[in-house]
């Protein structure tokens, strides 16, 4: 499929593993140059190197999303030293597992909101300029399933950040829409990341996918897929979307979790939290 993603200038937060990793290193092999950001500057340069090792440029610049001067900072040298953005990819994120009654609200509340909501409102805002001058432009927000419903691995922080990230895109895409600027979000459902593997068993993994219509969980090359599509030309009249990428588990009305084992694993949380401050 031909994408007309060579030679474009593409911009992924939170790329130096996961999900960001993996659509930096598919839109790279579409042809695009790829600036990697993350706050882990040793992942990020990982990055880097897979890229150019695909004969694309590659840079990784370290920068905190959450703040707008880092951000400001972090496009300017983009557009210094290449001349632009024409794809942002906002991925950069962070959770926390607490109840409300539980959460500090410095660190589990306001930090997230901090780095998915505030970070991807700096990022967009940063790069608008930017895209104006070049014609256009796609901007891919990595949102999530919880965005429209709930997650039971992560907290309300969580949740409330990813619906508001939904609002922006919606609301972004009506903005920008006249520049030729598309506005468009990907949900994954549970990713099959090293994460996830590193805190569960091969059997649990297995009892999980049967929670999914497919029978499988999605992996972050299958995201990476569909933010290829969403920067292509291809997907030119597509925008104000939320793409899920999920294997269906948003399909049934619950997921094998009830409430008194959420609430027991969140609880859990908590507590194994004290101890390790307690610990210190």
């Amino acid at each position: 499929m031909e994408t007309g993603l060579k030679d474009k200038i593409a911009l992924v937060t939170g790329s130096g593993s996961g999900i960001g990793k993996a659509i930096a290193l598919a839109l790279a092999k579409e042809g695009a140059d790829v600036a990697i950001n993350d706050v882990n500057l040793t992942a990020g340069e990982q990055t880097t190197s897979e890229i150019k090792a695909l004969g694309r440029r590659s840079m990784a610049v370290l920068a905190n999303v959450a703040d707008a001067a880092e951000v400001n900072k972090m496009v300017n040298a983009i557009v210094k030293k290449w001349g632009g953005v024409d794809i942002l990819v906002n991925n950069a994120g962070v959770t926390s597992h607490f109840l409300v009654e539980d959460m500090d609200k410095a660190e589990d509340w306001d930090r997230v909101v901090a780095v998915n909501l505030n970070g991807a409102f700096n990022c967009s805002k940063a790069v608008i300029p930017v895209m104006k001058k070049r014609g256009g432009g796609r901007i891919i927000n990595t949102i999530s399933y919880s965005g429209e419903r709930m997650t039971m691995l992560g907290g309300a922080s969580y949740t409330a950040t990813k619906s508001g990230i939904w609002g922006l895109t919606r609301q972004l895409s009506f903005e920008l829409g006249g520049y030729n600027i598309t506005v468009n979000g990907i949900s994954p459902g549970n990713i099959i990341t090293p994460m996830l593997k590193s805190g569960t068993t091969p059997e649990r993994r297995a009892a999980m996918k049967k929670w999914y219509p497919l029978g499988d969980m999605p992996t972050p090359e299958d995201v990476a897929d569909a933010a290829v599509f969403l920067a292509s030309d291809r997907a030119r009249m597509i925008t104000g979307v939320n793409l899920p990428v999920d294997g269906g588990i948003t399909i049934p009305i619950a997921i094998g979790v009830d409430w008194e084992t959420y609430i027991a694993r969140h609880k859990e949380e908590h507590e194994q939290k004290k101890k390790k401050i307690n610990s210190k």
